[in-house]
């Protein structure tokens, strides 16, 4: 039988009774499930945006140099300066805090509503944060000139730990198992990420950006641990630390149901965000994870090779990360008091964090399919195959659908001399999406391209042997087959039987967070809220999958959460690239239009372009809330090596800001540009998307590919604001000599 063994006593206790604001030292706290009581329950809330300060942007890096304490009646008090404090609904404070930060700001409530809109916590509150003395010892050793001071990291509970095993931090020999903290029962679930408010001037302690680098260095950014309270309690400085010397149990993985995009990118987000615990990923399909646009944009139907996939998870990537992919295996069940997920072998796996990035599926016409084969929808890449091979023997086909799926397989099928029938239940193309007047410019594109558009139309198909038929208004129309691309409907099966809240899709707020602080929901499964957005939006695009999932693995492990990009929605069709940025609004009416076939739409809120990436990304940039790093070149780090000097023959002369295509016989096709007296060459591939960067733009010191809009530094090839996963560009040393230009290569030896 295991026996109790006293393995140390509580330091300090801390309470941060205003977010991003310095605390108060307590002799004596309450602990409940949901953590201590009275910490982080009010925010410091910008009047402009309603949204709460976020010490991570330059602006609010002075907010722990304020105070916080509550009073007798659990009202939170913030002081400047140590001395004078303010009840946080006085007029005097608000008014002393706008000045502080030039510009106006409150202090409220999470939860408030404000506008319309609710005060809602940067990221889920981990209920403890617990960290111990020798860590701190561990950190002062490392920086000797340093004042590394317990307030730098916020813990909530300090303590002094006694382990003979100093391999590692004291606490973390608690991951994973049950302890005690005077009669009080706890569970150590997870480490503790740190971010840079460790390096920020907090009260009494100065700025160190040394701090975060050794973080870095040494702890991987982990300092600390999580705790969960079993029981709600109290705990009292010098109250004893006891645990049954057991050996640990195997900690619980974070498990994600769902090997899409959104499920490959929280796998690889967590291991690079410095995760060092079990990720399990399940996927019905027998891929990896892998993107969806590809499947349906460009839609190549010649030939009889299957288009390669966008991995974003491949197999030597989870191998190299530790994480398990589990293809081919279907959960069937959640049980969310008992933490566990069920597969449809039957097996049980248990889970710490879970995510539900099931995605969706395509909307289907009730009996219609006989089974011929004919009747195609596209989500998997199986059903890509599928129809590509049906095209390739069709002179003539339907498409029911007059979203952005519909155009891009018309637009395909044109492209391959396939007569087309489109027709939309609606009045005109994407209504969903678009304002009628880009609907239109949308439409005539496709009608001058052989299209026969049918709007308002929804005809009676019937499936047969060697034929699909379209009957409505008397008449009769046959074609090879019918692609059906009417939207799709969120896969919350599961969620809905687990008790979470769903209403085609998973209620989460932006960073994936659900009612249920264990599960989380990213990708086209879930329906955000937020703001003004009280019924929540489900948003299917490439950019939310990568971003939301990334949001999602930040919070879960306790790390600030940056404000969402602009959302952006792109389709190519025909010669067409269209770009959006924005929430569009179908009934928005057109501040400015520019261009006749590359045409650009400006609105209040959201721009639609076609063919025209630069402003759309301009106004992306102006509008987005995120912090977006600077454009200074980066510095040539040439790598080891013989290079061998060729001229580029056949280059005519090249404008200042020009952006051209070139080829190389040594390394292929190149993308050249000049800017001032300076030349730049990279390969003439995005080297995440399947795009020219030569199409793109030169933002500043970088080129800009055209359809995911990462960004790369013309000097180095360095990728920025890129999708995770994403590999820097072959970038080349160009230099002009008597009016020729000659271009560097590495020698392949």
């Amino acid at each position: 039988m295991p026996t109790t063994s006293n393995i140390g006593n509580v330091v300090a206790l801390w309470r941060y009774p205003v977010s991003s604001l310095s605390g108060e030292l307590l002799q004596r706290a309450r602990l409940t499930e949901s953590g201590l009581a009275g910490d982080r329950r009010f925010a410091i809330v910008d009047e402009e945006t309603l949204e709460p300060i976020n010490p991570a942007k330059r602006q609010w890096y002075p907010a722990p140099r304020l105070l916080s304490k509550l009073d007798e009646e659990n009202c939170p008090l913030i002081s400047l300066d140590g001395v004078d404090w303010h009840r946080h609904d006085e007029t005097s404070l608000r008014q002393k805090l706008s000045l502080f930060f030039g510009r106006p700001v409150s202090v409220h409530s999470y939860g408030t509503r404000l506008s319309e809109k609710v005060i809602a916590h940067r990221y889920k509150l981990s209920p403890i944060h617990l960290l111990s003395r020798q860590s701190i010892q561990s950190l002062k050793k490392l920086l000797p000139s340093s004042m590394i001071d317990e307030r730098r990291f916020r813990p909530n509970i300090l303590v002094d730990l006694d382990f003979d095993d100093r391999s590692q931090a004291p606490e973390n020999h608690l991951l994973g198992q049950e302890f005690q903290i005077g009669g009080l029962r706890l569970r150590a679930s997870e480490e503790c990420g740190r971010c840079n408010f460790t390096t920020l001037e907090q009260f009494g302690v100065p700025e160190d950006r040394s701090v975060l680098r050794a973080l870095i260095g040494q702890f991987e950014k982990n300092f600390g641990i999580y705790c969960e309270v079993l029981e709600d309690g109290y705990v009292a400085v010098g109250d004893e630390i006891t645990w049954s010397a057991v050996v640990p149990a195997a900690p619980r993985p974070i498990v994600i149901v769902g090997a899409g995009q959104a499920g490959g990118t929280v796998a690889r987000a967590l291991r690079e965000l410095g995760h060092r615990g079990p990720i399990e990923v399940f996927g019905e399909e027998g891929y990896v994870p892998y993107e969806r646009p590809p499947l349906s944009k460009n839609f190549h139907i010649a030939g009889s090779d299957q288009k390669p996939l966008t991995e974003v998870l491949s197999h030597a990537d989870a191998d190299a990360l530790g994480v398990n992919l589990h293809l081919g295996e279907k959960v069937v069940h959640i049980d969310r008091s008992a933490k566990t997920i069920e597969t449809v072998d039957g097996r049980s796996h248990a889970y710490q964090r879970l995510v539900i990035a099931t995605g969706g599926s395509a909307r289907k016409v009730a009996l219609l399919n006989r089974g011929f084969g004919r009747i195609h929808s596209i989500r998997t890449a199986d059903d890509a195959e599928k129809l590509r091979r049906g095209l390739g023997a069709a002179k003539r086909i339907f498409v029911l659908g007059g979203g952005w799926l519909g155009l891009e397989v018309a637009a395909a099928a044109r492209a391959a001399s396939i007569e087309v029938d489109l027709f939309v239940r609606q009045s005109h193309l994407c209504s969903r999406v678009l304002p009628k007047v880009v609907a239109e410019f949308v439409a005539d594109v496709h009608v001058r391209n052989g299209v026969k558009l049918h709007l308002g139309r929804e005809p009676s198909f019937s499936e047969h042997a060697d034929r699909v038929e379209a009957e409505f208004a008397g008449s009769v129309l046959k074609a090879d087959l019918l692609v059906i691309a009417i939207g799709i409907t969120a896969n919350d099966h599961l969620a809905r039987r687990a008790g979470l809240d769903c209403r085609d899709g998973i209620f989460t707020n932006p960073n994936g967070e659900t009612v249920d602080p264990h599960v989380y929901a990213v990708g086209d499964v879930s329906r955000q809220r937020e703001g003004r957005l009280a019924d929540g939006i489900r948003i299917e695009s490439w950019q939310n999958a990568a971003e939301q999932a990334t949001r999602a693995a930040r919070a879960m492990l306790g790390l600030d959460v940056p404000p969402a990009p602009l959302p952006r929605f792109w389709s190519e069709q025909y010669d067409l690239l269209i770009q959006i940025a924005g929430l569009p609004n179908p009934s928005a009416t057109p501040l400015r239009i520019s261009g006749t076939h590359n045409r650009f739409w400006e609105f209040e809120h959201f721009v639609v372009g076609i063919n025209r990436q630069r402003e759309v990304h301009q106004f992306a940039m102006k509008r987005t809330t995120a912090a977006v790093s600077n454009n200074e070149p980066e510095t040539r780090c040439e790598p080891a090596g013989n290079f061998t000097k060729h001229l580029l023959a056949g280059v005519a002369p090249i404008e200042d800001g020009e952006v051209v295509r070139a080829s190389f016989e040594p390394v292929g096709e190149i993308v050249l540009t000049r800017q001032g007296e300076n030349y730049f060459a990279l390969q003439d591939r995005c080297p995440h998307a399947d795009a020219s960067l030569s199409e793109g733009f030169v933002d500043g010191c970088r080129i800009v590919c055209p359809l995911h809009f990462a960004e790369f530094d013309l000097t180095t090839g360095a990728a920025h604001n890129a999708p995770k996963g994403c590999q820097n560009a072959k970038a080349y040393r160009v230099e002009p000599q008597n009016g020729a230009l000659f271009i560097y290569v590495p020698d392949l030896s």
